[in-house]
């Protein structure tokens, strides 16, 4: 298993073949209510950038995951989205179950990615393609800055945003 964010022992990070099968269903289930059942994207779900990502992820007591996102090297890694940027990772698929949101899981989820970015990886950046309703609530309020202007992914309103490491 990787390393852990020394900041909260609640999130795993694992490659996807230290992955338990369980781990990647529920990985598989939360996505799939998020982005597929919640906001209606039909873009493929779950990718081949899955098997090159770090999971990073909490589940409760019962295994269920709760709230998930995935990193990956932007210079090893075609999600199809992203264009290749030398020193930069890149946080994606974020997805917290509704049951879950509003107590702060979201935020810590965000904030010991980032912490883990910084302990394990050489990046210098995350770079990351945000859904623009959050840009500043939840992404600002991390320490990310929009860079350029809106443009549409998988048919919702997003913008890049960078968080130098």
């Amino acid at each position: 298993m990787l390393p852990q964010s020394s900041t909260s022992p609640r999130f795993q990070a694992k490659h996807f073949d230290e992955l338990t099968l369980r781990e990647l269903q529920q990985i598989h289930i939360t996505r799939s209510i998020v982005f597929t059942v919640g906001q209606q994207i039909l873009a493929q779900e779950p990718d081949e950038a899955d098997f090159d990502s770090v999971h990073f992820f909490h589940a409760d007591e019962t295994g269920r995951v709760l709230a998930y996102l995935r990193l990956f090297d932007l210079m090893t890694v075609d999600d199809g989205y992203h264009r290749p940027i030398e020193g930069a990772w890149t946080i994606g698929r974020v997805a917290v179950r509704e049951e879950a949101r509003g107590t702060g899981l979201g935020r810590a989820l965000l904030r010991d990615a980032i912490e883990w970015a910084r302990e394990n990886t050489d990046a210098r950046q995350l770079v990351i393609s945000a859904q623009s309703y959050l840009k500043d609530s939840y992404y600002g309020a991390a320490g990310f800055v929009q860079v350029g202007e809106p443009y549409l992914e998988v048919g919702i309103e997003h913008v890049e945003m960078v968080l130098d490491l």
